[in-house]
């Protein structure tokens, strides 16, 4: 952008100096940046909204399908196609901006508390109210922190906002969904051109007039009649204008008003800056946020889908997906594998200790095997009762005396009966618990107070 980054003498260097004093011509430059629009998908397609008072039908005005506008069809290389057709034969583009006429949007700089999306938009009708002509009530409002201002007071912020009455905005919607255009975006016409940097001021010239952008938020109307010339005549004085940069198609009403404030001009070799495209306040937030009321998440995933980058992250995870079913399937393969070695291990080693016993349950049988051993050649096993009571009596130790009510002992498990409130205490609980782990034992106390012990299955 000639005018936002400081760059504007080269790109100036690429239009034509216009005197003046000079009757206007045709720059070729400007010819050749501007082709006719062809039949492939356009990568972005700026379509400029025709102004709400030349609707048919005034102030509640038809807009259809069948409303001529004029549109810039972008393709992924930057090259420009201009054309103009009605709404619905509109060449097919991955995405679409909405260009609203700049005097049906009000914009402007403000400094406003720091609050949240929802809370602002519910603040800025108060806080625009003495600013606006129309009715705050009718209107739809949007915000975007302001850039290149200077920054505001502690707890406060700088904010570009922008706002449309809200049946026009609904209106236009509702013929870009029945044409089924892709909408991502919809501003104001003063952000096609760059903002005044170093006295050169840009503008951008249409059929009967021409709009001057004076500001972040600001721009001002020029008629391209007899009275034109003295208001951007006012202007030169009023901003200090010393070059004035046009955008747009050039023509000997634009050359006159030109040469009657007594400016110098030079024509832009494009019809519009998209650079400065990406700083718009862009109308479509809240109600109208093409992401539904999702917030960044509906935002990022409406814009995938409508500009068509939603294939390249698909097959991305198409792919890793698949990598890691199939790693799934290897690693479930592989422990299968494991598994069946383990069984035939156990059946192998069961039938060399066992070997007139059926193994349908290895691991049970050699542990009743192993215990009827132990138990014939005189070594008690570890969940016997003789054990398990000596066991117990060593772990009653620590309690009080007489709170054992009772012991019972069946399939092999040791249970201990308590009188009433003589083991509600935590503390004694943990102190048994404690002792039962230090004697590789499992207690575990029950809601009738009753408590199991068994040998620890480590």
């Amino acid at each position: 952008m000639c005018c936002g980054n400081g760059n504007h003498d080269d790109r100036a260097s690429q239009g034509v100096r216009l005197s003046a004093l000079a009757p206007a011509r045709r720059p070729a430059a400007v010819a050749a940046a501007v082709r006719p629009a062809g039949a492939r998908t356009a990568a972005r397609l700026l379509v400029f909204i025709p102004p709400r008072r030349s609707w048919q039908g005034g102030g509640r005005a038809v807009f259809s399908t069948a409303t001529p506008v004029a549109y810039l069809a972008l393709d992924a290389q930057g090259q420009a196609a201009a054309g103009q057709a009605p709404i619905g034969a509109l060449p097919k583009a991955r995405s679409v901006d909405l260009v609203l006429d700049a005097l049906d949007v009000f914009a402007a700089t403000i400094e406003a508390p720091a609050l949240g999306d929802a809370r602002l938009r519910q603040a800025l009708p108060n806080l625009l109210e003495e600013q606006m002509l129309a009715d705050p009530a009718e209107c739809h409002f949007a915000a975007a922190p302001a850039t290149g201002v200077p920054a505001a007071e502690a707890g406060a912020v700088r904010l570009s906002v922008a706002a449309i009455e809200r049946a026009a905005l609904a209106r236009v919607l509702e013929t870009c969904a029945q044409a089924q255009l892709p909408v991502r975006a919809a501003y104001s016409e003063l952000y096609t051109v760059p903002a005044p940097l170093d006295h050169v001021f840009c503008m951008r010239a249409g059929a009967a007039r021409a709009m001057v952008r004076t500001g972040r938020d600001q721009s001002f109307l020029v008629e391209l009649d007899d009275s034109g010339g003295a208001t951007l005549a006012l202007a030169v004085h009023q901003f200090g204008m010393r070059r004035l940069r046009v955008f747009g198609a050039p023509s000997d009403a634009v050359a006159a008003v030109v040469q009657a404030a007594g400016i110098e001009a030079v024509y832009a070799a494009a019809a519009v800056e998209t650079g400065t495209l990406d700083d718009a306040v862009n109308l479509l937030q809240g109600r109208f946020d093409p992401g539904g009321n999702f917030g960044f998440s509906g935002h990022l995933l409406s814009r995938l889908l409508r500009n068509g980058a939603w294939r390249a992250p698909a097959a991305w995870l198409g792919a890793c997906m698949a990598i890691g079913i199939g790693g799934l399937n290897l690693y479930w393969l592989q422990q299968q594998t494991r598994m069946a070695d383990l069984r035939a291990s156990m059946h192998r080693s069961f039938r060399d200790g066992f070997p007139n016993e059926s193994d349908a349950y290895p691991l049970e049988q050699a542990r009743r095997s192993v215990a009827a051993l132990r138990a014939r050649a005189g070594r008690p096993s570890a969940d016997d009762f003789s054990v398990l009571n000596a066991q117990a009596l060593q772990l009653l130790a620590a309690a009080p005396a007489g709170i054992v009510a009772g012991i019972d002992y069946a399939d092999n498990t040791y249970r201990l009966h308590f009188k009433p409130g003589t083991i509600d205490d935590p503390a004694l609980r943990n102190t048994l618990q404690s002792r039962a782990i230090a004697q590789n034992l499992n207690l575990r106390f029950d809601a009738d107070g009753s408590a199991r012990l068994a040998p620890r299955q480590d």
